[in-house]
């Protein structure tokens, strides 16, 4: 599951810098193009497409076993009680890293596709201004 939020963050790391490069270069480009609406629309798309990039890559809380607490409620419970017990913290740790990595997924997904939407609408608003 690390290996797959590393791979998340990767993604969304690129994502971010295409964002980044298609906004520098609407910011650099004709006045003529620069002026044109679905131009600018494409340009605030990338910004939201790097927004989401952003949000997916911030630090997630990383799930772990409180030990001391365990220790303390487990201490005088049969051995069996504790197992048991001790697979159900492992379970919930693992279901709360799948959700983050889930909600990261999410993120990214919507980034890709601000970033598409944004790339379509900087080209046509391109070819528009033009002509």
């Amino acid at each position: 599951m690390n290996a797959h939020a590393d791979s998340l963050d990767t993604r969304a790391g690129v994502i971010l810098g295409f964002a980044g490069v298609l906004v520098g270069l609407g910011a650099t480009a004709q006045s003529k193009v620069a002026a044109d609406t679905v131009f600018q629309s494409g340009l605030a798309v990338a910004v939201v497409a790097a927004v989401l990039a952003a949000w997916a890559v911030l630090p997630r809380p990383y799930p772990v076993l409180q030990v001391l607490p365990a220790r303390q409620k487990l201490l005088l419970a049969p051995e069996s009680e504790t197992q048991l017990q001790l697979l159900d913290l492992q379970i919930k740790m693992v279901m709360e890293a799948a959700d983050q990595v889930r909600l990261k997924g999410f993120r990214i997904r919507w980034s890709i596709a601000c970033l598409s939407a944004a790339v379509l609408l900087v080209v046509v608003g391109t070819l528009v201004a033009g002509g």
